[in-house]
């Protein structure tokens, strides 16, 4: 058993913060062999945006929480899926914070401007 859906966040994670190649290759290499079966897992590695990999990892939920329904018995399927959505709620706060910090910039912005008005 692997852990996919982690590996593919991962990848995309390291991808936005421009890790070393090297840093991600484990899980590029554990994802591999089942991306061609996996699209959902190829979006979400492939995704380059916070959006996109909300979007691509909450596919990707729905897969886990498919296989994990199928399989009650396992419980490595329903630890995953609690996993997943942890990290689900991580990505979200990230974004929160990011976009708090996008607006907190655009008013300092504003307020540098009011405070030292531009002279022609």
């Amino acid at each position: 058993m692997a852990c996919h859906e982690l590996s593919a966040l991962r990848i995309a994670l390291g991808t936005l913060l421009e890790k070393e190649a090297h840093d991600l290759e484990h899980d590029r290499e554990e994802l591999a062999p089942v991306l061609a079966s996996r699209p959902e897992l190829l979006r979400l590695s492939g995704a380059r945006t916070l959006p996109a990999m909300e979007a691509a990892l909450k596919e990707a939920l729905l897969h886990l929480e498919e296989k994990a329904s199928r399989e009650p018995e396992e419980p490595y399927w329903r630890g995953l899926l609690l996993a997943a959505e942890a990290m689900e709620g991580r990505l979200k706060a990230l974004r929160a914070e990011a976009e708090a910090l996008y607006r907190d910039l655009d008013a300092l912005h504003h307020r540098l401007h009011r405070l030292f008005p531009r002279r022609r």
